[in-house]
């Protein structure tokens, strides 16, 4: 059976400060869903083994923005994942998915180097799937669709303009193959992130 592995694990990190979060202040972050993953996998039944396959997983979140008024932002944040799963027989399946989503952010101006912050956004999501068995022919089908995400989380300043982040993210997404509308694909996944973010007036 064909399997559709999307990982929307995503988060964007900001840090709230009088000089880093004013009106004029560009935004760049980079983050991680701690899923640099590699694994193997196993199901057995009554001794025997059914899908047995090692799966690698990797996902990487860039994004920016630009503080609209003090402690608001607007900006466009990514997630671009990989994932790839290599069976005992042979086969292998290889997920890739982006993910853009324009969101805003608000940054709550309390006291200490530690601070809070939430973001939510709305956007499009579009991965493929492609499906390489040891014999036979290869093929590939491709989803997009509608994409939801809102979370929050700590920023930690170790420098003026160098803020150290860690939160958690829901991110809720529908797909449809675009070859066959009557197939859809619904997925909520619930992640922790962490993250660098540096700021430029």
């Amino acid at each position: 059976m064909k399997k559709n592995i999307l990982t929307l694990i995503f988060s964007v990190f900001v840090f709230v400060a009088s000089a880093q979060t004013e009106k004029g202040t560009f935004l760049l972050s980079g983050s991680t869903g701690l899923n640099f993953l590699a694994m193997n996998y196993k199901v057995q039944y009554d001794g025997e083994t059914y899908d047995d396959y090692d799966l690698s997983s990797f996902s990487v979140m860039p994004s920016f923005g630009y503080f609209i008024q003090d402690n608001i932002a607007i900006g466009l944040s990514s997630t671009m994942s990989f994932e790839t799963m290599k069976y005992e027989d042979g086969d292998k399946e290889i997920m890739n998915s982006v993910m853009m989503i324009p969101s805003a952010f608000i940054f709550f101006p309390v006291e200490g180097d530690i601070k809070p912050f939430a973001q939510a956004g709305v956007g499009y999501s579009s991965m493929t799937n492609k499906w390489e068995p040891k014999t036979g022919s290869n093929y590939e089908d491709s989803y997009g669709g509608l994409t939801i995400n809102f979370g929050g989380g700590l920023a930690y300043f170790v420098k003026e303009n160098i803020s150290f982040n860690l939160g958690l993210s829901y991110t809720k997404a529908t797909f449809k193959n675009k070859d066959d509308d009557s197939e859809k694909i619904k997925q909520g996944n619930f992640g922790a992130n962490i993250g660098i973010a540096i700021y430029l007036k």
